[in-house]
């Protein structure tokens, strides 16, 4: 397993960004006296985090390094910030179009990824399972599976909110990053709404804790998603709003992909 970590140069954003970058190559096992060939190009999981993150956390947080390895495909972890994986035209933070498109041109050209829509993958935790659902319809040719974890999936619920200080309940907050709240549902950045007008759907797969606050949340887009008739796969599991949980279900996740 190789990582790379460090900055880019992106038109998105106008300016550099962090990323971490994990590829299946080197797996040299010393006391074996073996080594392991991954065929390139490799198939890809772009992974983003959650509130509060940046590209380390995973690193930290979880055991995908290992996973990757285990199972021979590259991850890529982009820094989203506190974007919500959107696009803020007036700031130029364009995080939706730099993880949906922008993002894959850039990696593909300094790593050996697999430029192929089925070998490409798009998953998250908390805002990046927003982000991910989000990004992944909108830009559906480019993504073949959709992976959610205790998605943020809260685009019915901020209209409500007031002042607060905690972001997560914070009007302000949400309008900084949604723009308008009265105008977000039937937008593209409603996920039923772009599930809906998407033509070429990935398949979705959506893991949530059952003592998780988003629970309902996911369970009430699932049940949307099948009345739709659109494939998606829910599993509600024992569990809170963790890294313990999210390392479970990112790597249930890319069992999924049958590598």
């Amino acid at each position: 397993m190789v990582l790379f970590r460090g900055d880019i140069k992106c038109k998105s954003l106008q300016r550099r960004t962090s990323i971490s970058v994990i590829l299946p190559a080197d797996n040299i096992h010393f006391l074996n006296d073996t080594e392991e060939i991954v065929e390139k190009p490799y198939k890809t999981l772009y992974l983003l985090h959650g509130l509060y993150g940046s590209d380390d956390i995973f690193l930290a947080n979880t055991s995908v390094q290992k996973f990757a390895e285990d199972n021979g495909i590259a991850i890529v972890i982009p820094c989203g910030e506190n974007s919500f994986y959107l696009d803020d035209v007036k700031s130029h933070r364009l995080f939706g179009e730099y993880v949906g498109q922008e993002l894959l041109d850039i990696t593909r050209g300094i790593f050996p990824l697999s430029d192929k829509r089925e070998d490409t993958y798009i998953a998250g935790f908390s805002m990046g399972g927003y982000g991910a659902i989000r990004n992944g319809l909108k830009y559906c040719d480019n993504f073949s599976k959709i992976g959610m974890i205790s998605a943020a999936l809260i685009t019915d619920d901020i209209v409500n909110y007031g002042d607060n200080t905690n972001v997560l309940y914070s009007k302000d907050f949400y309008e900084s990053v949604f723009g308008d709240l009265d105008n977000v549902a039937e937008s593209d950045k409603d996920p039923k709404w772009l599930a809906e007008n998407c033509e070429n759907v990935p398949e979705i797969f959506m893991y949530c804790g059952l003592d998780d606050f988003l629970f309902e949340k996911n369970a009430d887009f699932y049940r949307f998603l099948k009345s739709r008739d659109i494939d998606a796969t829910f599993v509600g599991a024992e569990g809170e709003h963790t890294w313990e949980f999210c390392d479970e279900f990112v790597k249930e996740f890319i069992k999924t992909l049958k590598l």
